[in-house]
């Protein structure tokens, strides 16, 4: 499920406005991390996954970008392509961070903050450790729950969330 609305409810930066925006973004998410749920994961998964990732990025928005793979804490695959930047590095380990600490998309947890009117200072997060937009989401195994995350970054946040969503869909068919 795309997660786009028509131009009337979004701004200049194609992120939704409004409380009822929120609540779909919050459905959409949850939805899709109770959708994307793998029987097994191994570093050869994360390998495939996050190559995947990349290429589909570059097929699609016609850009490179930084994706990460992290698996119970560790960073098991970080590709930087070419035209993303250590800023973009820097932001995958953000958006792992987000996904990590609370187990949800980074666009949830976005969305989640916004529809509260919180902010992570508020919460006692560091805006430096953490990341409030698209483009991290949990790795679920069933029976094990999440296990990791995928991230990218140096797309528009609600496109590197669609990107890893697109590629879930591919990925886990």
């Amino acid at each position: 499920m795309v997660i786009y609305y028509c131009e009337e409810t979004i701004n200049k930066r194609r992120e939704p406005r409004g409380m009822d925006n929120y609540k779909k973004i919050i459905e959409t998410c949850a939805a899709q991390e109770d959708k994307y749920v793998f029987e097994s994961f191994t570093r050869k998964d994360a390998m495939e996954l996050g190559r995947l990732i990349a290429e589909n990025a570059r097929r699609t928005y016609g850009t490179g970008i930084a994706v990460g793979v992290a698996v119970n804490g560790l960073k098991v695959f970080q590709y930087v392509d070419e035209g993303a930047t250590i800023h973009n590095a820097e932001w995958l380990d953000r958006k792992i961070a987000t996904v990590t600490q609370f187990h949800k998309s980074s666009l949830r947890v976005w969305a989640e903050f916004e529809d509260a009117g919180i902010t992570l200072e508020g919460e006692r997060l560091n805006p430096y450790q953490f990341a409030l937009c698209g483009g991290g989401f949990p790795l679920t195994v069933r029976g094990a729950g999440v296990i990791g995350v995928i991230a990218a970054s140096g797309l528009p946040h609600l496109d590197d969330h669609q990107v890893l969503i697109d590629t879930l869909e591919e990925f886990i068919r």
